[in-house]
């Protein structure tokens, strides 16, 4: 259920993200907008849940910890519909402005989450200790993952909550925004993906640090060669791009490297191995798009070219058109690489009547190696209009990476779901979490 839940929420936020970049034409894929983070924060939850879940089904240990992100992975869901749903917020993202849904809302929150959390604290002694394990081990490194994890969440929440509170008490209303993401969110991100190469190479239980040099080897100098080549090949070889670059190879070394050490990998192997490479895909997409990005303003005339690097964009003419229920602007601009033409773009600015709103449409021309992405601006007293060029290089990987993530989470519950069905497998339930006489611990 945990496989399935947070591969279905995986899937939406990277829908979500696809469709902020080719929909709102603001150019970008994450804005760190609170309805956002509404989603992310459940996301967050329910990844370190899903990863004690993982230690507790293999080596019943974390037992107190998995009930404590279970509880926690659904409150932050309830979280996130009461500031999407309630009106609290004011957002391109937000469904509804309805105080009543809200007040309605924030008493279902505090049954659901103030039941379970009192639940917990009255039932919390009778769960069973789980088996024990030292610090150097597969569940050493999956307790810090979820140590990051949950620190991060706490960044998120912070972060989303603050300007709320500071609205409610009736101080002088703040946004918090990038700036304060990625100072706080970057660092933690670091340590977390540096993890996900090390973690899989540890054993169970007993893992200690022998022979863990040389298991790391590889992903060490395919991140060395991924870093060493960004500072050869890349328009903008920034110590952002390096990291990047280089921390992508390493996970995504790492965990071929865990899939290649098994003779006939299972589903979930499979899965996980799907899921962390995902991982490393979205990492590169983001690093190219962040660091490698070019991007023009201009105002040009009917009839003049624009020039980014080896790109071209003639802008050939703009004119009215009418949609279905709006009116528009669309400009017509020819796009040329190095001299050879690509195609056109048709970039809108839109005008609805009900409700009465403006927006952007952009248009994007996808090739091999990124996105050459154009929005049409405002007419300016010369005849001249306000455009922006940019090419995004990479961008699509960071939703192709996204599904992969997803796709390991169903793959893996898939087999778990076989496990279940199939009793020649020797499938066993495990057992109840709360006070008995311990399970015995599985074999090595």
């Amino acid at each position: 259920w945990v496989l399935a839940a947070w591969a279905a929420l995986t899937g939406g936020i990277a829908m979500g993200s696809f469709w902020a970049y080719y929909t709102l034409g603001w150019g970008g894929y994450w804005f760190w907008d609170p309805v956002e983070n509404a989603s992310l924060m459940p996301w967050l939850a329910a990844t370190a849940l899903l990863h004690s879940v993982a230690v507790l089904a293999k080596r019943d240990a974390l037992r107190a910890w998995t009930l404590l992100l279970a509880v926690a992975a659904f409150s932050f869901s309830m979280v996130g519909t009461f500031l999407v749903r309630s009106g609290v917020l004011t957002s391109v993202h937000s469904f509804a402005v309805d105080p009543e849904r809200g007040l309605f809302l924030l008493g279902l929150l505090g049954i659901y989450v103030g039941g379970a959390l009192t639940l917990y604290a009255r039932r919390a002694a009778s769960v069973r200790i789980g088996q024990p394990f030292e610090p150097v081990s597969r569940e050493g490194a999956l307790v810090l993952n979820n140590l990051i994890l949950v620190a991060i969440l706490g960044v998120v929440f912070l972060g989303t909550i603050y300007p709320l509170l500071i609205d409610l008490a009736g101080a002088t209303p703040i946004s918090i925004g990038g700036p304060y993401y990625q100072a706080t969110v970057g660092p933690l991100l670091i340590g977390l993906f540096l993890l996900l190469g090390i973690g899989p190479f540890l054993q169970w239980r007993r893992g200690g640090a022998r022979g863990l040099a040389v298991r790391a080897l590889a992903p060490a100098l395919a991140a060395a060669a991924a870093g060493l080549a960004t500072l050869i090949l890349a328009r903008d070889p920034a110590p952002a791009a390096v990291l990047g670059f280089g921390l992508a190879a390493w996970v995504a070394t790492a965990s071929l490297a865990v899939l290649a050490r098994h003779a006939r990998p299972t589903a979930s192997v499979i899965g996980m191995t799907l899921a962390h490479i995902g991982v490393a895909v979205s990492l590169v997409g983001i690093t190219a798009a962040s660091t490698q990005t070019q991007e023009l303003l201009a105002a040009p005339h009917e009839g003049q070219t624009m020039r980014m690097g080896n790109f071209e964009a003639k802008l050939v003419a703009v004119g009215p058109v009418a949609g279905a229920n709006y009116t528009a602007l669309r400009g017509r601009f020819a796009i040329a690489r190095s001299g050879r033409a690509l195609g056109e773009l048709m970039p809108e600015i839109r005008s609805f009547i009900a409700p009465a709103q403006e927006t952007t449409k952009a248009e994007i021309l996808s090739l091999w190696d990124g996105d050459v992405y154009v929005t049409l601006g405002q007419p300016q007293a010369n005849g001249a209009w306000q455009v922006r060029l940019a090419f995004r290089p990479l961008v699509t990987w960071i939703w192709t990476g996204g599904l992969l993530i997803a796709l390991g989470g169903l793959t893996a519950g898939f087999a778990r779901l076989r496990a279940r069905a199939d009793v020649t497998t020797g499938y066993r339930a495990p057992a109840p979490i709360w006070a008995g006489t311990p399970a015995p611990a599985p074999a090595e």
